[in-house]
């Protein structure tokens, strides 16, 4: 293994590392030295590789940005405007939009830490506050408060963003503290397959708010959701 291998080892070890420990104790409550213990680094690397521990802060909010990018549904929506003229075009956009998020937002096996930091980053006054929520929170709200004026024709920002907080927050909250939603049933843990349940409901609830399906669920959606964590 080369030097540079080495060295680009070392700086994603302490991201990863950084990452965990602001996701757990907040930025302002991690220091230098716990990121390089748990890393297995010497100390001394985040001032090489970083400058500082806000440098080091600014690459882990790079690190979750760039994860980010590859779920906007910019592309897609750029790519298909036709979509837009049609009822059921309408149903594709919507519905690839809510999958993006659901999917960005499921809970990872890899880097799982990413979903706590960003609600902790978004929550504080920390230096990663502006970041993220420009990154991440600004522009999604803009794109879902667009399409439902879009769509609807309504210029109502409140009920767009009433819209808007509907659909995605339930992701959020699975993803950030899982084991509350466990606790509401215990001893059935809701799984990925609960997860794909959460995902295609919330694809429902913002067609229907949307007028592009006639209701949000059934009875019978609803006992299969409740049977899948709960049992009968």
């Amino acid at each position: 293994m080369g030097k540079s291998d080495t060295s680009e080892n070392s700086r994603q070890a302490l991201i990863v590392a950084a990452g965990e420990l602001f996701a757990e104790n907040g930025v302002s409550g991690t220091n230098v030295r716990s990121i390089a213990a748990k890393a297995g680094v010497n100390v001394a690397l985040i001032n090489y590789h970083f400058g500082n521990k806000d440098g080091l802060v600014n690459a882990v909010i790079d690190f979750v940005l760039d994860a980010y990018r590859h779920y906007m549904p910019n592309e897609f929506i750029k790519n298909n405007p036709e979509l837009w003229n049609t009822p059921a075009g309408q149903r594709r956009i919507v519905t690839y939009m809510v999958d993006q998020a659901f999917e960005f937002i499921r809970p990872r096996r890899e880097n799982p830490w990413i979903n706590t930091f960003i609600m902790r980053c978004a929550e504080s006054n920390d230096i990663g506050r502006k970041r993220i929520l420009n990154g991440i929170f600004v522009p999604g709200c803009i794109r879902y408060t667009k399409t439902y004026a879009r769509i609807t024709g309504s210029t109502n920002y409140r009920r767009a963003r009433c819209w808007a907080m509907s659909v995605f927050s339930p992701a959020f909250i699975y993803a950030t503290t899982p084991g509350v939603i466990d606790q509401t049933c215990p001893g059935k843990r809701a799984d990925d397959h609960f997860y794909d349940e959460l995902k295609n409901w919330s694809i429902n609830v913002a067609l229907y708010g949307l007028g592009l399906q006639s209701e949000a669920g059934t009875e019978s959606d609803d006992k299969k959701i409740y049977t899948k964590i709960a049992g009968d």
